[in-house]
C-alpha cells in the first residue's frame, strides 16, 4: 500500500498535477453553505470546531457534501482531545500510587488516552490534507516563491 492519493484540487495547488496521473474529481463541491449544517449528534464546542472547518473548506473551494462525516468526526475527536487534554493538565501527568510496597509515581493513565485521540484527530485531519508541511508548501507555491525544478520543462 502507498500513500492515500490526493484530490485534484490539492495537486493544483502544489503545482505537481500530470495530464498521465490526472484523476477525474467527480465530487460536487459546496456552492452554498446554508447546504452543509452541523450533524445533529454535535454538540456545544463541537458545532463550533464544525463551523470553523466548514467555513475554512468552503473557503477554499475544496468542501463536499460527502466530506460532512468526515469533519463531523475530526469535530468530534478534536474536541474530546481538548477536554481530555484540560482534565490532564488539571489533575497532572504524574499520578501517585500506594503500593505495598510504598507510594511511587507512575504516568497518568489519561495520558495514553490522550495520545490516541491525538492519533485519531491526525488521521482524520489527514484525509484532508492539515499538516504544517502542507501548508507551508501550498503557501509557497501561492506566493510564488516556490524552487524551480530544472526538470519541469521536460516533464508533462
Amino acid at each position: 500500500m502507498g500513500r492515500p492519493p490526493l484530490p485534484s484540487k490539492v495537486k493544483t495547488l502544489r503545482a505537481t498535477t500530470r495530464k498521465c496521473r490526472e484523476v477525474v474529481d467527480s465530487t460536487p463541491v459546496v456552492t452554498s453553505l446554508v447546504d452543509v449544517k452541523a450533524p445533529a449528534h454535535l454538540t456545544g464546542e463541537a458545532k463550533k470546531v464544525y463551523a470553523r472547518l466548514v467555513s475554512q473548506l468552503f473557503n477554499m473551494g475544496y468542501l463536499a457534501e460527502i466530506d460532512v462525516d468526515a469533519l463531523s468526526l475530526y469535530a468530534f475527536e478534536y474536541t474530546e482531545l481538548i477536554k481530555l487534554q484540560r482534565q490532564l493538565q488539571k489533575e497532572g501527568y504524574i499520578v501517585e500510587e500506594v503500593t505495598k510496597n510504598g507510594v511511587t509515581q507512575k504516568e497518568h493513565p489519561l495520558h495514553k488516552v490522550v495520545m490516541k485521540k491525538l492519533a485519531a484527530v491526525n488521521a482524520l485531519g489527514s484525509q484532508f490534507g492539515w499538516s504544517p508541511v502542507s501548508r507551508v508548501r501550498l503557501h509557497a507555491i501561492a506566493s510564488g516563491k516556490e524552487d524551480k525544478n530544472d526538470f519541469s520543462d521536460f516533464t508533462g
